[in-house]
């Protein structure tokens, strides 16, 4: 179930471990009007883009309110960090070597994207965990254990 289930919503749009694995087998080639394809399409392929469409993909990414205030700096210096939209990774880091997610609540999934350099969990479409990624470390776990006994929610003091 969990490899069927589709990584991420984001405003109704899915992210998919099928959909990215079919992209890095074949060119994408964007039609004149944009607005004829899926945006996270247009997330997922801007960083193989040449700069006139990396222009045309960002223009109307910002017209749907797709990315966050951070991307506007982090996209072209290529980073992720906190905060940034799971569309504004994409944009920036490029494709990740591989990705996993589980749904944590309906229509709630958590997602970590394996990069050369970095593990990013996202959440809901914004990046929630930025690791260094170290060899030999494991990456984030997408299943926190709660305890048997969890402590109380407001401190005694």
């Amino acid at each position: 179930m969990k490899k069927s289930i589709l990584l991420t919503c984001v405003l109704g749009l899915s992210f998919g471990l099928t959909s990215i694995a079919q992209a890095e087998s074949e060119a994408f080639k964007a039609p004149q009007d944009l607005s004829k394809i899926k945006p996270q399409q247009l997330c997922v392929h801007y960083a193989e883009q040449d700069e006139t469409e990396k222009k045309r993909f960002f223009e109307r990414l910002d017209t749907l309110s797709l990315l966050s205030h951070k991307d506007y700096d982090l996209i072209p210096q290529g980073k992720v960090e906190v905060g940034s939209s799971m569309c504004g990774m994409y944009m920036g880091k490029g494709k990740p070597l591989a990705e996993d997610g589980i749904q944590i609540r309906p229509l709630v999934f958590k997602v970590v994207h394996i990069y050369d350099d970095l593990y990013v969990v996202t959440q809901s479409g914004m990046v929630m965990e930025v690791h260094e990624r170290i060899e030999g470390e494991m990456p984030p776990t997408l299943n926190q254990q709660t305890p048997k006994v969890a402590p109380p929610p407001i401190s005694p003091h």
